[in-house]
């Protein structure tokens, strides 16, 4: 079984399931494959566009603040990541392990 750990969040990608702190997080899909994204390229800056063409896909027509509003709700279902999902101004985002 592949599992990303992240403090108190568990990531199960078999089961394509999230808890925090053993609780049933219920995310989208998109939301599911973003917090994966994110925690498997900790620490980089990681930019709207490149966040559009790896989660979403090359074919992906929507605009970049569809990203935005993924993270907002990933901050708001996960509220463990309003401090380590960093908006860098004007370019996009970055995950840390410590605010």
């Amino acid at each position: 079984d592949k599992v990303l750990r992240f403090g108190p969040i568990v990531v199960d990608l078999d089961r394509h399931e999230v808890t925090e702190h053993g609780r049933a997080v219920r995310l989208t899909a998109k939301e599911f494959l973003l917090l994966q994204f994110l925690i498997e390229h900790r620490g980089r800056v990681l930019s709207r566009d490149l966040l559009l063409s790896d989660v979403w896909g090359y074919q992906y027509t929507g605009g970049t603040r569809t990203v935005d509003v993924h993270i907002r709700r990933l901050r708001e279902k996960l509220p463990v990541l309003v401090e380590h999902i960093v908006t860098v101004k004007q370019f996009g985002y970055k995950f840390v392990d410590t605010a």
